[in-house]
């Protein structure tokens, strides 16, 4: 159940440029998410990182560079960017984070 209601969180905050995440599953989610939309999927992204610290660290850093297609897409890097990870790091942080790789502009369903 917590998957899927983050999961719709961020759908939701994806088109508000004021939402920030409030939690590690939202950022968990958006990870995989931008990681996928913008096809700079790491290597060692397998699906597990260490952190949630390493999680947001190695998204960032995939993410360099690359230009969000959308206000949405700009939304969710923005949040990305300005949240400070919780030290809470359970198998559904990193289920969400495999989600997000999933998934394919989820607003758009």
């Amino acid at each position: 159940m917590v998957p899927v209601l983050a999961r719709m969180a961020v759908i939701i905050k994806a088109d508000h440029d004021t939402n920030v995440i409030t939690g590690n599953y939202e950022m968990a989610y958006i990870c995989g998410l931008l990681e996928k939309l913008s096809g700079k999927i790491p290597g060692a992204s397998a699906g597990i990182y260490e952190t949630p610290e390493a999680m947001q660290e190695g998204t960032l850093a995939a993410l360099k560079g690359w230009q969000p297609q959308d206000a949405r897409e700009q939304n969710l890097l923005r949040m990305l960017r300005a949240y400070k990870p919780e030290a809470m790091y359970d198998e559904q942080v990193q289920e969400l984070y495999r989600m997000g790789l999933e998934e394919t502009r989820p607003w758009q369903k």
